[in-house]
């Protein structure tokens, strides 16, 4: 049974792109058959995964032509995108003014052949993210420890409940960027963990400069840097969700 799981934070630099993407390169390092799609009409993963101005994209689902095979591309990280492009915005405005347009995501990815579909959401609260909660099982938030990324928490969660029931907890927070030694975010990671409880993926992603330099170099970081441990984190916390 296919998984759709979304990442999103209504805020902005919380590490959402690179959680993404490197857990959607782990799942696919456990044998999964992986699908990562870029919903971010600033298409930060897929630059990330090395695809720039791709002809086609994410724009087709939007655009009425879901089964434009095209539109997926294999990557050298052995997982398939559906990239973003500068003409994602523009469609999904259009998409929205017809009914159930909020499902039209979901729709489209129905009848794809993946293990894991991971979705990588725009940091507003738009269109093209609500459809993002409607198309995905699951949701993983990525977050700074910072006050900023926090509101951008609490407005994900928001966001999911209202169009899940929100008696079903199925979202996890991944605090990113983490210095265990800085006081700051030692008080916000106790605020964290006292409102959500188990659902806090703990100790979370230590701040690591190896991630910014994949992205240049147009590959995951467990990838580029195999050994590292910052790939060893990704892949340790993907692994309770195989």
């Amino acid at each position: 049974m296919k998984r759709v799981i979304s990442f999103l934070n209504l805020a902005g630099g919380v590490g959402r792109t690179t959680s993404a993407v490197s857990m959607a390169v782990a799942f696919s390092e456990y044998g999964k058959r992986v699908l990562l799609v870029d919903l971010d009409p600033n298409g930060g993963a897929t630059f990330s995964l090395g695809l720039e101005n791709p002809r086609l994209s994410a724009t087709e689902i939007f655009s009425g032509r879901p089964r434009a095979l095209g539109m997926i591309y294999k990557t050298a990280d052995r997982i398939d995108v559906i990239p973003a492009n500068l003409t994602l915005e523009a469609a999904a405005l259009k998409s929205a003014a017809k009914k159930d347009s909020e499902q039209i995501l979901k729709n489209a990815l129905e009848n794809l052949e993946y293990d894991v579909v991971i979705i990588d959401a725009p940091a507003t609260n738009s269109y093209l993210a609500k459809c993002a909660v409607v198309a995905a099982d699951e949701f993983i938030i990525p977050t700074r420890l910072d006050i900023l990324s926090m509101r951008g928490v609490f407005s994900a969660v928001e966001l999911v409940e209202k169009f899940k029931k929100a008696e079903k907890k199925n979202y996890q927070i991944l605090p990113t960027m983490v210095e265990s030694r800085n006081k700051t975010q030692g008080l916000i990671s106790a605020d964290l963990n006292s409102r959500y409880g188990d659902l806090v993926i703990s100790p979370g992603i230590a701040k690591w400069g190896g991630f910014s330099e994949a992205v240049g170099a147009g590959k995951s970081a467990l990838s580029l840097f195999k050994t590292s441990d910052g790939a060893a984190s990704y892949r340790e916390i993907t692994y309770p969700l195989l």
